[in-house]
């Protein structure tokens, strides 16, 4: 049976971890902490998408400053310790996990959250074995 991708989040989460292991493993430390960052802050900065389409400038509001909270993260990660990094991948997991039902924050489509929670994680996990060891 051939589905259309966004019924397969694990799969899709999975083929972006495994594509994104390898580039850290041969990437100097301090150039795999840089991209660390950058991910974090782009996947931090998905959510002001889904913020602009909300109908409530509230919503907009919220989603722009949970945003930040995340670029702040990243940004920590890269001058201050490591450690920020998974840290703002999970608290991102916990994020996408609080507009699972709906009822709130910015409406996204049922099949972003699972991918972007089990992303989240298992880089979150990945980067404590990779930095921390």
């Amino acid at each position: 049976m051939n589905q259309p991708i966004v019924n397969r989040p694990g799969l899709v989460a999975g083929s972006l971890f495994v594509i994104t292991v390898p580039i850290h493993l041969l990437l100097p430390h301090s150039k795999s902490i840089a991209l660390s960052a950058v991910t974090l802050s782009l996947i931090g900065g998905a959510y002001i998408g889904f913020g602009a389409r909300a109908e409530k400038f509230s919503t907009f509001a919220i989603e722009l400053a949970v945003a930040a909270l995340f670029g702040l993260a990243a940004l920590l990660g890269l001058l201050w310790h490591w450690s920020a990094l998974p840290f703002g991948l999970a608290a991102h997991a916990v994020w996408d996990l609080a507009h699972h039902n709906g009822l709130f924050g910015a409406p996204v489509p049922r099949w972003y959250i699972p991918m972007c929670v089990f992303f989240d994680l298992a880089a979150a996990l990945f980067l404590v074995i990779l930095y921390g060891i």
